[in-house]
């Protein structure tokens, strides 16, 4: 039996650095754990390295040092990286990238075209159209889609090779606020139901909140990871690392006069969110 890692990824000390007079140091020491079946979001202001991240993770672009390892086995031991994208690694993109002249069912079939012969390839492509909820769509080419319709073939394409990872960079970054929530409800549903481990990239807090961890990249370095609470739990994490919540934290003297409370009040606020801080 194929041993399997406890981390489905894992990177070490991971920096990337692009130039060579004024270095931008993308990813800047990133070491980070992701288990199998994992629903992990990525935020951070841009340029703070999240996209970068992404595509080093699923070797689209080399680090400049450190490691990357997938189910254990390092990224710079694998000679050919095509096929380990066909098999280990799923992308979906804001843009969902379909090739405007194939259909919906077509588009599904691309990544599987080395690996599977013409029966298999339309099997497994109407099998994940019915997963995402589109099996009525299937003859139905990019242009005769909605925005929602066209990233939901791109999430069927990205599980055409059942890869254990998708790596998904601001899939609702162009989608109205309802089409981007039916498509978390569709990546949540993923995970669940198949197992799938899905590392999300995004600038939309709501869509972070709908994932199990969220990572907060700044300047090319982890700042901070939250575990996803109840929706009380989240706003006090909000407040936590708001500039007033930060303030309360440090002394509070600004808070007592922005909140109009004594200070008794604004000493329970702060015992509080030292208490959450902890948790």
């Amino acid at each position: 039996m194929e041993n399997q890692s406890e981390w489905v990824i894992e990177t070490q000390d991971l920096t990337r650095i692009y130039g060579d007079g004024d270095e931008i140091r993308a990813l800047d020491g990133v070491s980070l754990r992701i288990r199998h079946g994992e629903l992990v979001s990525v935020m951070g202001p841009s340029g703070s390295g999240k996209s970068t991240l992404l595509n080093v993770i699923g070797a689209l672009d080399l680090p400049t040092s450190g490691n990357v390892f997938i189910d254990g086995i390092a990224l710079s031991q694998i000679t050919n990286k095509d096929d380990f994208r066909a098999k280990k690694v799923g992308f979906v993109f804001q843009l969902h990238n379909l090739l405007p002249t194939l259909t919906a069912r077509e588009n599904i079939e691309v990544p599987m075209m080395a690996h599977m012969g013409p029966a298999a390839r339309k099997a497994r492509s109407e099998e994940l159209l019915t997963l995402v909820g589109l099996a009525d769509r299937k003859n139905h080419l990019p242009g005769q889609l909605s925005g929602g319709q066209r990233q939901r073939v791109a999430i069927a394409r990205a599980l055409a090779n059942n890869p254990p990872i998708v790596l998904a960079d601001e899939p609702t970054g162009s989608l109205d606020t309802t089409n981007g929530q039916e498509l978390m409800h569709l990546l949540r549903d993923l995970n669940r139901t198949q197992g799938t481990t899905f590392v999300v990239v995004t600038h939309d807090l709501s869509v972070a909140r709908q994932t199990n961890r969220v990572i907060v990249m700044k300047d090319g370095r982890i700042d901070r990871e939250d575990i996803i609470g109840n929706p009380i739990e989240e706003d006090f994490k909000i407040w936590r690392h708001s500039v007033l919540g930060k303030d309360i934290l440090e002394g509070g003297e600004n808070a007592l006069d922005l909140l109009n409370i004594t200070p008794e009040e604004l000493e329970s606020i702060r015992n509080f969110l030292s208490q959450h801080d902890k948790q």
